[in-house]
C-alpha cells in the first residue's frame, strides 16, 4: 500500500515533469522561431542583393549607351536607376540584414543547447535521477534561459507562424525510427520487431 509520503513524492515528481515539459516546449518554439527569423533576414538579404546587382547592371548599361550614343532617354534612365540603387544601398546599410540574421542564429544556437538540456533532464527523471538534483539543474537552466531571452532580438509573428508550421506540420524536430537507424552506427540501431 502506498504511503502518504510516496503519493506526495509522486505528485511532486509529476508537477516537476510537467514544468520541464512546458519549458522544453517553449524553448523548442523559441529556438525554431529565431531560426525562421534568421532565415527571413537571409532571404531578404539575397533578394535585395539580387535587385542591387540587377539595378547596377541596368544603370551601367544605360549610362554606357548614353555616353556612346549621346542619348537623353538613356541618361535619364541611368540616373533614375542609379538613384533607386542609391536608396536601396542606403536602406541595406541601415537594415544590417546580415547582422540581424547572425543575432537570431546565435540565439537559436543557445536555445538549441537549452532544449537539449531540458530533454536530458526529462530522460534523467524517467531514469530515477533524484528530484533535488533535477530541481537544481532546472533552476540553472531557467537562469540561462532568462539571460538568453534578455539579450535576444525581437521576432515577428510571421517567424512564429513559420516555426509553428515547422514543428507541428513538418515535424522538423523529429525523426522516424527508420531515419534514426540510417544515421546511427549499426550498434545503436533499433530492430523493429513485427
Amino acid at each position: 500500500m502506498e504511503t502518504a509520503t510516496q503519493r506526495e513524492v509522486k505528485e511532486h515528481t509529476k508537477t516537476l515533469e510537467s514544468q520541464l515539459r512546458e519549458m522544453y516546449g517553449r524553448a523548442a518554439y523559441t529556438h525554431k522561431t529565431h531560426e525562421k527569423m534568421a532565415d527571413c533576414y537571409v532571404q531578404r538579404y539575397r533578394i535585395i542583393k539580387t535587385i542591387e546587382i540587377s539595378l547596377s547592371a541596368l544603370a551601367t548599361g544605360s549610362l554606357i549607351l548614353a555616353v556612346l550614343g549621346d542619348s537623353k532617354p538613356a541618361t535619364i534612365t541611368g540616373a533614375l536607376l542609379s538613384t533607386i540603387l542609391l536608396g536601396l544601398t542606403l536602406y541595406f546599410k541601415e537594415a544590417s540584414l546580415g547582422e540581424q540574421a547572425q543575432k537570431h542564429t546565435v540565439v537559436a544556437s543557445k536555445l538549441w543547447g537549452i532544449r537539449e538540456q531540458l530533454l536530458s533532464l526529462l530522460v534523467d527523471m524517467n531514469d530515477s535521477r533524484p528530484i533535488e538534483e533535477v530541481r537544481i539543474e532546472r533552476d540553472r537552466v531557467n537562469e540561462a534561459l532568462e539571460d538568453i531571452y534578455k539579450n535576444a532580438p525581437r521576432t515577428s509573428s510571421k517567424a512564429y507562424e513559420a516555426a509553428q508550421k515547422a514543428l507541428k506540420a513538418d515535424e522538423e524536430l523529429y525523426f522516424t525510427d527508420e531515419e534514426l537507424n540510417k544515421m546511427l552506427p549499426k550498434q545503436l540501431r533499433t530492430r523493429n520487431e513485427l
